[in-house]
């Protein structure tokens, strides 16, 4: 019997994780599958058109540098999955990149796959009418967040909500501070260099701050671990960097209070059961550039879900050493507040927890074949 055959576009390691979750569910023989992939995917032996760390770009300034190369990337996906002729189009994420593809496939009308995409872009956050082109490129989105729903409904968009993977076989437990190390902090500066540049000068002013009272565990990545250790190498303090992902979430775990850059590591940091502060600071252009057009007020998906700050946040003009360190101490002398609000980002979670994600999609893709 001939093999059906699946494409699969990816932007970020977060997104590559996401698809590499549903795939594996599928019977592996039976497919074809290729694409646009990152480390996880490549462990099922899937065949590769590009790194997925080829396309990712962060902010409008990183992506106007590189937009010819962009074009191009774009062009030679077009092509490769117009030669493949696949039954679907698996796409995770990477709404800016995804969309132009589907585009000129649409246009080019060569072939007829079914478009199915994964994690929709925040339409609820700003640019609504982006729901147009969304209804008009994609046979379905799958939506991680229950409150998404109202929106596609009103659009007539075909949507499925499968809730969130990280939380599949999630167990609520009763929190207990004194699990915690009293003395264990952590900074998630993210994995992209730009966000290393904006972060990382805050965090060491911070930790020199705190001092030796404290050991202190920066989250790294497998790109960036070398680079980490070699910043901190000259600070004479107890300071653990790791990039491996089981290691990392035991820290998570210990620490008695997180300090990280808005996105999905939050949702990490919420299955860990931290506490932890969220911190964001964009290029100047690219603030502006947005600011006017943004619609929530919060910027923690947690705190989006719950119309309310669950999580403490710190935005731009906000995200600095000195008003990240008065929130530390604020924290750090108020443990009963760390408590609150790991109680209080529970009840939130509840709503996107173990609805079998993953499996749900996998089976929905075969459906579709």
């Amino acid at each position: 019997m001939k093999k059906k055959k699946i494409f699969i576009i990816t932007g970020e390691p977060s997104g590559d994780l996401l698809a590499y979750k549903v795939i594996k569910n599928l019977d592996l023989k039976k497919y074809n599958i290729r694409g646009i992939l990152g480390d996880n995917l490549k462990k099922l032996k899937i065949k590769k058109l590009f790194d997925n760390s080829s396309i990712t770009f962060f902010g409008i300034k990183d992506v106007l540098l590189n937009i010819f190369f962009i074009k191009k990337k774009i062009n030679d996906t077009v092509k490769d999955i117009e030669q493949y002729n696949p039954g679907v189009v698996f796409s995770v994420d990477a709404p800016d990149f995804v969309f132009r593809v589907v585009k000129k496939i649409k246009k080019n009308k060569k072939i007829k796959p079914k478009f199915l995409h994964y994690v929709a872009p925040t339409v609820w956050a700003w640019r609504e009418n982006r729901l147009f082109n969304i209804k008009k490129y994609f046979n379905k989105i799958y939506l991680l967040f229950d409150f998404e729903k109202k929106y596609f409904k009103k659009f007539n968009m075909k949507h499925l909500f499968v809730g969130h993977p990280f939380f599949e076989n999630f167990r609520f437990k009763k929190f207990n501070i004194n699990t915690k190390s009293q003395n264990l902090i952590t900074f998630c500066p993210g994995s992209r260099k730009s966000e290393l540049d904006y972060f990382l000068p805050i965090f060491k002013k911070v930790i020199l701050k705190l001092g030796s009272r404290y050991t202190f565990h920066i989250a790294a990545t497998k790109d960036n671990y070398i680079f980490l250790k070699k910043y901190f190498s000259n600070i004479k303090l107890n300071i653990l960097i790791n990039h491996e992902p089981s290691k990392k979430e035991k820290f998570y775990k210990k620490s008695l209070l997180c300090i990280a850059k808005s996105g999905t590591i939050s949702l990490d940091l919420c299955k860990s059961q931290s506490g932890f502060i969220t911190i964001y600071k964009f290029n100047l252009l690219n603030y502006f550039l947005i600011k006017p057009f943004v619609k929530v007020k919060f910027i923690n998906i947690i705190n989006i879900m719950a119309n309310k700050e669950i999580i403490p946040e710190l935005i731009q003009s906000d995200c600095t050493s000195e008003k990240i360190l008065d929130k530390i101490h604020f924290y750090i002398n108020n443990k009963n507040f760390i408590t609150k609000m790991v109680v209080d980002y529970n009840k939130v979670l509840k709503r996107i927890s173990n609805k079998s994600t993953s499996r749900v999609i996998s089976k929905d893709i075969e459906n579709n074949l």
